[in-house]
């Protein structure tokens, strides 16, 4: 068996692990461990534009942990692979931190572009959905910082961008009281809308009929969704009834933040920004007219394990 690869995100709110092998390229991906700490690496940072010594403390204890883990789990260092996103383009501290976790931790960061972004989360999820897939297809991964957009056909991209819309970042923005509020609901989709023209339009070429959501909140919306039944564990790609959705978001909006913790199948680590996802997704389904749903559990991580295993 060939010797496991880990893949670490370093995404704006949470941190993940994705320890993985396979026996030769024709077999599927073999998941040995996954992990997830919301370390909220973005806290004070999308303010200041600079990342807050508190928030790198938790960004180094979960790297520690994380290299540890993957160690324990037969990786050797130079296969232990970490990616840095959306705060860590922006803070003007970055190299510091880069440097830290290289001196402190032998983890040599690697802090991608948008678009690159992008084009990972697409090999994820393409690699996760049933083939043939046929109909052109919008992906959507929201992150703490940013949201990137894929559009695609087969094994075609036909656009891909990357929007400073994440869930962290609109939280900062239009929060009341620290509480996700209805009275700035017209003020957020007005703003929503504005930043995302160049999807519209090219949604207006292509016309998909399909939206994708990558992991993180759209894993949580499954969660809510199948929460009683017993045993449910979310596949690499599942469709999700358009009906499920809006019954989770009205529960989810109508509800505040403690409430929101104690939602049956809520991670307490995305209650915070999950109200502000799902203006986000509804704003897409709505504008777009999209009638059809997917999850996939795959995304970034996964989709530089299959560039890094082709």
């Amino acid at each position: 068996m060939p010797q496991p690869t880990a893949i670490i995100d370093l995404g704006t709110n949470t941190f993940q692990l994705l320890v993985a092998t396979r026996g030769n390229i024709s077999e599927p991906m073999q998941i040995i461990c996954q992990l997830q700490r919301p370390v909220q690496l973005g806290l004070g940072a999308m303010e200041t534009g600079l990342l807050q010594k508190d928030a790198m403390d938790r960004a180094l204890m979960a790297l520690t942990e994380f290299r540890d883990v993957a160690i324990a789990n037969g990786c050797e260092n130079n296969r232990i692979h970490a990616i840095g996103t959306s705060i860590l383009r922006r803070a003007s501290n970055t190299p510091q931190f880069v440097e830290e976790a290289h001196d402190q931790l032998g983890i040599k960061i690697q802090v991608i572009s948008g678009i690159e972004e992008a084009d990972l989360i697409y090999h994820g999820i393409y690699h996760s959905l049933p083939q043939p897939w046929n109909p052109i297809s919008l992906v959507m991964d929201i992150g703490g910082g940013s949201v990137e957009f894929i559009l695609f056909e087969g094994t075609r991209i036909l656009f891909k961008v990357s929007l400073e819309l994440g869930g962290l970042r609109l939280l900062s923005l239009f929060q009341q009281d620290g509480q996700f509020h209805l009275a700035k609901l017209v003020d957020m989709q007005a703003y929503i809308l504005e930043q995302m023209k160049p999807l519209f339009t090219a949604c207006a070429e292509y016309k998909p009929s399909v939206l994708i959501g990558a992991a993180g909140a759209f894993e949580t919306i499954w969660d809510l969704a199948h929460a009683d039944i017993p045993g449910s564990v979310i596949p690499p790609a599942s469709e999700l009834v358009i009906t499920q959705f809006y019954q989770q978001k009205k529960w989810v909006q109508e509800t505040d933040f403690v409430g929101r913790q104690n939602i049956k199948g809520m991670k307490a680590f995305r209650a915070g920004i999950l109200p502000y996802a799902n203006v986000l997704i509804a704003t897409v389904l709505e504008e777009l007219t999209i009638k059809n749903m997917w999850v996939s559990s795959y995304s970034l991580k996964e989709g530089y394990w299959f560039l890094q295993n082709k």
